[in-house]
C-alpha cells in the first residue's frame, strides 16, 4: 500500500510575540500524522497564514523522513538581504528554490497566490525602486 503524501504549505509568517519580521514561510510536513492532527494544524496556524499548499515530491519526502520534528520551516525574510523589501525578488528566490522539484506552471501558481495574499495584507505596498525619485542638480 502506498503511504500518504506529505504536504508543503506556503504562506506569510504570522507576526506576533515570537515573530517580529515579515517573511515568506514554507512549511514541509515530516510526518503526516502529527502535521494533520488538530495540534499540528493549530501549530501551523500560529506560525503562518497559509496561502497555498501542494504535495511533496518523493525526493522532498525522503528528506522529511530524516527529521525528528513534525514540520521543517524555511523562511525568506522580506526586509533583509538579499531581498531588501522586494516582494518580486522574494517570490523569485522561492520559485528558484523549488525549480528542481516542481514545474514552472505550479511555481507560477504559487507565486501568484502568495503575491495576491501579500497585496491584500499590505495594501500600500510598493516595490522598492519603483518609488518616484527626485533628482536635484
Amino acid at each position: 500500500m502506498k503511504m500518504g503524501k506529505l504536504k508543503v504549505y506556503y504562506g506569510w509568517s504570522r507576526i506576533g510575540n515570537v515573530r517580529k519580521k515579515r517573511a515568506l514561510s514554507v512549511m514541509f510536513e515530516n510526518d503526516a500524522q502529527g502535521c494533520r492532527s488538530d495540534r499540528g494544524q493549530r501549530c501551523l496556524r500560529t506560525i503562518q497564514d497559509t496561502v497555498i499548499e501542494r504535495y511533496q515530491t518523493d525526493e522532498e519526502m525522503a528528506d522529511g523522513k530524516r527529521q525528528n520534528r513534525i514540520f521543517t520551516e524555511y523562511s525568506l525574510f522580506i526586509d533583509e538581504k538579499p531581498i531588501n523589501g522586494s516582494l518580486e525578488r522574494c517570490l523569485l528566490v522561492n520559485s528558484d528554490a523549488d525549480k528542481n522539484n516542481i514545474s514552472k506552471a505550479i511555481r507560477d501558481k504559487i507565486s501568484d497566490a502568495l503575491r495576491e495574499a501579500f497585496m491584500l495584507a499590505n495594501p500600500g505596498y510598493k516595490e522598492p525602486g519603483s518609488q518616484l525619485e527626485l533628482k536635484f542638480e
